[in-house]
């Protein structure tokens, strides 16, 4: 199963996500930034992205913008 990825600034959220999705069977990968997931989309795709809608150096709305370019059908969830 792929991962759902998570895009969070603050280390306590990424880890709460990440375990109430290990107790759910759905394995992760985090990232503190968006300019992180961009790179990594260029050579893999998850089943969903969940991202922080504020975080410095890239917010999620803008995160959004390219991944709704190149990942059309990506389910993607922002945190406000």
């Amino acid at each position: 199963m792929k991962p759902v990825w998570i895009v969070d600034d603050d280390q306590a959220i990424r880890w709460v996500l990440e375990k109430a999705l290990a107790r759910a069977g759905v394995p992760t990968r985090s990232f503190s930034q968006s300019a992180d997931v961009l790179e990594a989309l260029a050579h893999d795709t998850p089943v969903a992205l969940v991202s922080d809608i504020r975080m410095p150096g890239g917010n999620g709305l803008e995160l959004l913008r390219p991944v709704s370019y190149t990942h059309l059908t990506l389910p993607t969830i922002l945190l406000v």
